[in-house]
């Protein structure tokens, strides 16, 4: 016999961060959510591993978002790292330079740990009375004109009027609404690592175009009194095979010497770890009844670091939608959807085609691209208005 249907308002499917915050914003919003996947593994630092491999550098914009969810001041401040500088090395000796005070903003960035994000997140969705939880896989779902019919796999079933696909770039909820999706890998993987210093960082982010893959070095909260860093190389596929096998002081080393030891000495703070990188999109963010966030919608190249920043902006785009919707409207209307995704297009496309050419140019081994892309850094420094065009961007 089949069991009762949960009825709920929207499905979000998905636990990630940007799923958590999906599921957190519609109950804010007055609805009633199920949020289904498993809960993420749960961070806990150790004097080997004080702070979590994956840090994130939030925009104001995201940071915003975190606010108006009433998630970010319960992050532990202790835990948390303004950015105040950028400094961006080209391989020839070329640099471009940004910092807070010329963009007349308090902070370029906010660097924060994915598993202190993913506790307050997941707090907030545990004391949300509009937010019930189910740990089951999503399964199947079966759409009609005015509701949606999902099945997780312990045979659950659920209605709503919207299904929110937050499940990653593997996504089966976009699967499921028959949206087909670009993927191409970039032969490369994103090899992350923490680090104590020798020099203090100064609040600085630092990011290095090598013929070796980019190389960036993002401030961290001091640790036992000395500065942390974290390292985020994007290497061609066999140099981070080999990255990834090295002890770590051996790849403390190597970085070291890569940076120039701009930092002094590099010391490790727990092993490294790897993420395959590839390109992802999504040929629409919405079908009948349903909406693609974050990964699900879109993967970009992590050099601008901006994948969760799109993610939160997805996010923050379709609470905007939801506020402003007429109340003939229920929250699953092709119209709302249509909005949402026409929102979204030329923020999504403009970061996938700046982080699409940036990873193709700085791929190059070529004297002519070399020398244009080092040109290009040089002049992006010295010409003050594109210099703003790109911190506005990177702001969010």
């Amino acid at each position: 016999m089949d069991r009762a249907v949960e009825t709920k308002d929207a499905v979000v499917v998905g636990t990630g961060l940007v799923g958590l915050a999906a599921a957190l914003g519609c109950a804010q919003a007055g609805l009633r959510v199920a949020l289904v996947g498993p809960a993420p593994p749960k961070f806990r630092p150790s004097a080997q591993a004080p702070f979590d491999e994956r840090i994130y550098a939030l925009s104001p914009a995201s940071v915003g978002l975190l606010v108006r969810l009433k998630a970010w001041p319960q992050i532990d401040a202790t835990r948390v790292q303004p950015v105040a500088r950028m400094r961006v090395f080209g391989d020839t000796g070329a640099r471009l330079d940004f910092d807070a005070y010329g963009a007349a903003v308090e902070r370029l960035a906010t660097i924060v740990e994915e598993g202190e994000l993913a506790r307050v997140l997941e707090a907030g969705c545990a004391y949300a009375s509009g937010v019930q939880r189910f740990e089951s896989a999503f399964e199947t779902m079966t759409r009609s004109t005015d509701a949606v019919r999902v099945t997780l796999a312990d045979g659950t079933a659920l209605a709503a009027k919207v299904v929110i696909g937050a499940d990653g770039a593997n996504s089966a909820v976009r699967a499921a609404a028959g949206i087909s999706a670009d993927e191409r890998p970039y032969a490369q993987t994103a090899v992350v690592a923490n680090f104590r210093a020798e020099r203090a960082h100064d609040g600085t982010a630092y990011q290095w175009f090598t013929d070796e893959g980019v190389v960036a070095l993002l401030p961290l909260p001091d640790f036992e009194g000395r500065p942390a860093v974290s390292l985020v190389w994007s290497a061609p596929t066999d140099l981070a095979r080999h990255l990834l096998e090295e002890p770590p002081q051996t790849l403390a080393e190597r970085v070291t010497r890569r940076t120039a030891a701009l930092l002094g000495a590099l010391t490790p703070l727990g092993a490294a770890r790897g993420f395959a990188l590839r390109r992802l999109t999504a040929a629409h963010l919405v079908a009948q009844r349903v909406l693609l966030v974050g990964d699900a919608a879109h993967v970009v190249h992590p050099l601008a670091g901006q994948g969760l920043n799109l993610g939160l902006g997805d996010v923050s785009e379709w609470l905007a939608v939801l506020a402003a919707r007429e109340p003939f409207r229920d929250i699953g209307d092709t119209v709302l959807l249509r909005r949402y995704e026409r929102a979204r297009a030329e923020p999504i496309g403009l970061m996938r085609f700046t982080t699409d050419a940036l990873a193709k140019l700085f791929g190059l081994d070529d004297p002519v691209a070399r020398r244009l892309r080092n040109t290009g850094l040089s002049l992006v420094d010295r010409v003050a208005p594109l210099k703003r065009a790109l911190i506005r961007q990177a702001l969010g």
